[in-house]
C-alpha cells in the first residue's frame, strides 16, 4: 500500500486505485479481527501473580519468568529494553511481538508503571528477493 501511495503521489494520480482501496479494506478487517482477538484473550487483572518461576515468558528464547523477575528485582532492570538486554526475552524469531507486552508489564512492576496499551512495534523484515536485488546492484570494491 505504501508503494502504491508513493507511486500515486509521484505520478499525480488524484484518487486511489481500486486495488489500493481493496488493500485498505482488507487491512482494516485484519486489524479489527486482531483487536477482537486481543480483547477476548487478554489476561485478567493480577495475571502476573499467576506466574510460576518456570513459566516461559519468551517462547522463542526460552526465558522463564524467574529470569525476568531476577533482572527486575536483583539486577535493577526498570524497563522492557533493559530486561531484553539482560535476559534475551524478545530477541527471538518474533522480536517481542508475542512476549513484549508481558515483559513490559513485568518490568513495570518494579516502578509501578503500567505498560503501554500498544503492542510491540518492530519493523517489517526485508524480503530475501529485495535483499538479493540490492546486493546485486552493489558496487564492487
Amino acid at each position: 500500500m505504501a508503494a502504491l501511495s508513493i507511486a500515486r503521489t509521484l505520478l499525480g494520480a488524484p484518487t486511489p486505485e481500486p486495488r489500493e482501496a481493496a488493500l485498505r479494506r482488507h487491512r482494516d478487517r485484519l486489524r479489527a479481527f486482531a483487536e477482537a482477538m486481543g480483547a477476548v484473550h487478554r489476561p485478567g487483572p493480577g495475571w502476573t501473580g499467576w506466574l510460576r518461576p518456570d513459566t516461559e515468558i519468551c517462547r522463542c528464547e526460552e526465558v522463564p519468568a524467574a529470569r525476568v523477575t531476577e533482572a527486575v528485582d536483583t539486577l535493577g532492570a526498570r524497563d522492557a529494553r533493559t530486561v531484553k538486554l539482560l535476559t534475551r526475552a524478545g530477541m527471538g524469531w518474533c522480536q517481542g511481538r508475542t512476549c513484549g507486552p508481558a515483559v513490559a508489564a513485568l518490568a513495570g512492576r518494579a516502578t509501578g508503571e503500567k505498560p503501554p496499551r500498544t503492542g510491540a512495534r518492530s519493523p517489517a523484515p526485508y524480503r530475501s528477493a529485495i535483499w538479493r536485488n540490492c546486493r546485486s546492484r552493489a558496487v564492487p570494491s
